[in-house]
């Protein structure tokens, strides 16, 4: 094949073509600054709904704010809850009640409302509430997030029913969200993963601490009431 005569390949190019090649005409220096403050914009915007969407905590924080990290992974966990997927069942990491008032719903969410917003040290002590984020309150529903020292996430679910005869029953329901404390780097996925493990939350003063938190805290709604 080395004998054979080699044609070189020509290529014409139109006129037409060479004006497509041109590189285009920039567009005026305004309109560049304007379009790209538009996608910081909407990448912002993005952003925060996104932040918004997978963190709802921090909504109103009662005393010092838990770690960033745990601030960025609560709203995560508290969404899923694994550690109560099981263990709302098991009743060692979990505790519900249900507490009958004389006052209306919005009467008893706002007295709750108040008593965990004045909270005493002595009472935070007592409850374990190292850290606290009221996420949710209105006269039908009340959410709490509450960090331990070591930034164990645990949640407070509280719903409000009328009566029917000018009083209510609040549902309590106060358990731990998950196996891994929020401090831990990847602790929302973690505690997916070991959803199945059963693990207890013991009291300091004895006994279970959320058994202890709903006796405190139905103290402290009875008080804020007469109050």
């Amino acid at each position: 094949f080395s004998s054979l005569p080699v044609t070189p390949r020509t290529t014409r190019i139109s006129a037409s073509a060479l004006r497509m090649a041109s590189p285009p005409t920039p567009p005026p220096t305004g309109e560049v600054e304007a379009a790209a403050v538009g996608r910081r914009g909407a990448l912002a915007a993005l952003g925060l709904g996104l932040a918004t969407a997978a963190s709802p905590a921090m909504a109103e924080m009662v005393g010092p704010p838990p770690s960033g990290l745990s601030q960025a992974q609560g709203g995560i966990q508290a969404a899923i809850n694994p550690g109560h997927w099981i263990g709302q069942f098991i009743g060692i990491n979990s505790h519900g009640e249900s507490w009958d008032f004389a006052a209306p719903p919005a009467e008893v969410s706002a007295a709750f409302v108040s008593a965990l917003k004045n909270i005493t040290p002595e009472q935070r002590k007592a409850l374990v509430f190292t850290n606290l984020d009221i996420a949710e309150a209105s006269p039908d529903k009340l959410k709490v997030l509450t960090w331990t020292k070591l930034e164990w996430l645990d949640a407070l679910d509280v719903s409000f029913k009328s009566d029917g005869k000018g009083g209510c029953t609040a549902d309590v329901s106060i358990y731990a969200t998950g196996f891994f404390p929020t401090s831990i780097p990847g602790a929302p996925l973690l505690n997916t993963a070991l959803f199945f493990f059963p693990f207890a939350s013991p009291s300091p003063s004895g006994g279970m601490i959320q058994n202890n938190r709903c006796d405190l805290l139905y103290k402290m709604v009875k008080s804020n009431l007469k109050a």
